[in-house]
C-alpha cells in the first residue's frame, strides 16, 4: 500500500499460525466452554476475547477508512493502528487468552489437591503453590488491561478520523476495550482479596485504584463519541423533518 511517498504495509497476524488450541475452536464450542460451568475457561480468558474482538473491528475500521481517498491525510495514522492492532495487540491477547486458562486450570488443580490432603505440610505445600499461580494469573489480568486501554484509545483515534459510515464499529471496538478493562479489573480485585495475607496483594492493591480512576477517564471520552454522534443524528432527523415540511408547503 503506497501512502504518499512511502510504502506503507499493513501487518497481519494469522492466531491459526500460533499454538491456539482454545481460539481454533469453533465460536458455538468457544462460548460452549465459557458456559460449561467449569474454572476455565474463565473470567480472564473472556476479558481477553473482549480485546480480541476490540482489536478485529478496529482492523475494520482501518481497513475501510484506507480504501477512502477523502481521508489520505490520515492514511498513515490508519496504517499505525492497524499495525498495532494486528501485529502487536492481536497476538499478545491471544497468548494471554490461552494463557490465563492454562494457569487458573493448574491454580484449581492445586486447590483440590489441597483440599483432599490430609498431611498438613502437603496441605500448606499446595496452597502456596496455588496461590504462587493466582499471582500469576492477576499479573495476566494486568497486561489484559493495558492492551485493552491501547484499544481503547485506537477505537476513539479511528472513531474520530475513520470513514463516518464505519464508526458503529468504531462505537463497538471502544465498548468490547472497555469491557475489557473494567472485567480485568474485577478479576483483579478478587484475587487480590484472595491473596489478602500476601505482599503481592498489598503492593497491587493500589495498582487497582489507579486503574479504576484512569477507566473512569477513558468512559467519558468514549461517552463524548456518544454523545456527537447522537448530536449527529438528532440534526440529521431534524433536517430531514424540515425539508419534508417544505415539501407539502402549498
Amino acid at each position: 500500500m503506497n501512502v504518499g511517498n512511502l510504502n506503507l504495509t499493513p501487518l497481519t497476524f494469522d492466531p491459526m499460525n500460533t499454538h491456539t488450541q482454545l481460539l481454533a475452536k469453533p465460536t458455538t464450542e468457544l462460548l460452549s466452554e465459557f458456559g460449561a460451568g467449569k474454572a476455565s475457561l474463565g473470567s480472564g480468558s473472556a476479558a481477553a476475547l473482549m480485546g480480541l474482538l476490540s482489536c478485529r473491528l478496529i482492523i475494520t475500521v482501518c481497513t475501510k477508512s484506507l480504501e477512502k481517498q477523502e481521508l489520505k491525510k490520515e492514511h498513515n495514522n490508519f496504517v499505525y493502528v492497524m499495525n498495532q492492532a494486528s501485529g502487536v495487540i492481536y497476538p499478545k491477547l491471544t497468548e494471554l487468552f490461552e494463557k490465563d486458562a492454562r494457569d487458573f486450570d493448574e491454580v484449581v488443580r492445586l486447590r483440590i489437591l489441597r483440599d483432599k490432603a490430609t498431611n498438613t505440610n502437603t496441605k500448606s505445600q499446595f496452597s502456596r503453590q496455588a496461590n504462587d499461580l493466582l499471582e500469576t494469573a492477576t499479573n495476566n489480568s494486568f497486561e489484559i488491561i493495558e492492551q485493552c486501554f491501547k484499544l481503547v484509545d485506537h477505537g476513539i483515534v479511528v472513531f474520530s478520523s475513520g470513514w463516518h459510515a464505519v464508526r458503529g464499529d468504531s462505537g463497538a471496538a471502544i465498548s468490547a476495550g472497555i469491557a475489557g478493562v473494567t472485567s480485568g479489573i474485577f478479576i483483579a480485585n478478587l484475587n487480590l482479596k484472595m491473596l489478602k495475607d500476601r505482599k503481592f496483594a498489598a503492593e497491587k492493591i493500589a495498582r487497582c485504584d489507579e486503574l479504576y480512576k484512569e477507566l473512569t477517564y477513558k468512559q467519558m471520552r468514549a461517552f463524548e463519541c456518544v454523545t456527537s454522534l447522537n448530536s449527529e443524528a438528532i440534526s440529521a432527523i431534524q433536517l430531514e423533518r424540515a425539508t419534508q415540511l417544505e415539501l407539502i408547503k402549498p
